[in-house]
């Protein structure tokens, strides 16, 4: 899979399921948590669609840690879970 690929699945599911634009006030770089974007059932919801899409599992520790507090962050744990290179 290319990176390009799961940025756009990525970007459609948060579209879909968040009602959120990447783009003015909400970046690639903003706090999704901060923005309202995600609260605590987004973000499970968001971490199931993850295991299921890619077939990938997160620690706890990446659960419990800033690593998917970001559209930027997100993407960069995924193309690594994924072994995927920029």
């Amino acid at each position: 899979m290319k990176y390009n690929s799961i940025q756009e699945k990525i970007e459609n599911f948060m579209k879909d399921a968040f009602l959120v634009e990447f783009s003015g006030e909400i970046t690639y770089d903003s706090d999704l948590f901060k923005t309202g974007v995600l609260d605590s059932y987004g973000y499970l919801k968001l971490i199931k669609y993850f295991e299921d899409e890619f077939d990938i599992s997160f620690s706890e520790e990446e659960i419990l840690s800033n690593v998917l507090a970001t559209f930027s962050s997100i993407l960069d744990c995924i193309s690594k879970k994924l072994q995927v290179e920029f």
